[in-house]
């Protein structure tokens, strides 16, 4: 995977600027009050720039839009672990990001990647199919056509990736998902994090398997070197890709 120097255009705005939702919490990506996301956060993931993924996908056009590290891990980790509800939105505004990277002002039909029951309840319900459907609607608030199947299940029981290595996840999710009536016309699969591929890859190959034209993969962050030199992120990312 290689990160691009590309800034899709909808974050220069609306995630250029805070998320200003008047609640008394402190920033998800670096703890200061006045807000739950801060422009200074914000900007950090603007500048980070698109990983592009091809490379793990061939013949398929993937990107995260940032790295999992620095603002852009704690703020998703905060929605995912920490439960901050109030910040889906800016996530959801980056997937609207990585969706017009990728499709320009095409259409598209957005599969998430199903989710384990555990986690979903867990989270409140299944966390990637709310973010796909809030970037759905704001396509659509904007004139680009973009819904949202959720055709993707798990066909049997799968184990929780957090510890398993790239090897282990792709024997853990070979075979391991359908699709339902795969939509027609082209198709993009959304995650949240990558880290192996492994889970999208067992996506693109259901839907394909049940003919859909999968253009796209775009997932919110990707797991890869920590320009800052730091470690990787720990066991508690709850990584399952």
């Amino acid at each position: 995977m290689t990160w691009s120097p590309r800034l899709p255009a909808p974050l220069r705005g609306p995630l250029g600027a805070a998320v200003d939702l008047a609640l008394p919490s402190a920033c998800a990506g670096c703890g200061a009050a006045g807000g739950s996301w801060c422009p200074r956060c914000a900007r950090e993931v603007v500048r980070a720039g698109l990983v592009l993924l091809d490379d793990l996908f061939p013949g398929v056009g993937a990107r995260a839009v940032a790295p999992h590290h620095g603002a852009a891990r704690r703020a998703l980790l905060a929605v995912k672990v920490h439960d901050r509800a109030e910040l889906r939105p800016v996530l959801a505004r980056w997937l609207v990001g990585g969706l017009d990277d990728l499709l320009g002002d095409g259409p598209a039909t957005l599969v998430p990647v199903p989710s384990r029951r555990a986690a979903s309840r867990s989270r409140g319900g299944d966390l990637v199919a709310d973010l796909a459907a809030r970037a759905a609607r704001a396509r659509r608030s904007e004139g680009r056509a973009t819904v949202v199947r959720r055709c993707l299940q798990l066909r049997r029981h799968v184990r929780d990736q957090t510890d398993l290595g790239g090897a282990a996840r792709r024997r853990n999710l070979a075979s391991a998902m359908r699709a339902r009536a795969a939509p027609s016309g082209p198709v993009v699969l959304v995650d949240d994090v990558v880290t192996t591929g492994a889970t999208a890859q067992e996506g693109v190959r259901a839907l394909r398997a049940e003919g859909a034209d999968v253009v796209g993969v775009v997932s919110l962050t990707a797991v890869g070197p920590d320009p800052a030199g730091r470690a990787g992120p720990g066991s508690t990312d709850g990584r399952r890709s």
